[in-house]
């Protein structure tokens, strides 16, 4: 029985991009991030999305 090690993914990069299409009046945003060297997308949004950081220390 082989053993799986729990592997910690390599999050680059997390990105949130305004799109404004003039021709389609139409404006949202597209999130997405890099992981372990690919772009991963997580949706588009008719809202800005708020961003914030959290830091947690487990002792």
């Amino acid at each position: 029985m082989k053993k799986i090690k729990n592997k910690i993914d390599k999050i680059t990069e997390i990105r949130i991009e305004e799109v404004i299409d003039e021709e389609n009046n139409e404006n949202y945003f597209w999130i997405y991030y890099f992981r372990n060297g690919k772009i991963e997308i997580i949706g588009k949004s008719s809202e800005k999305p708020q961003c914030y950081r959290q830091v947690v220390r487990y002792q």
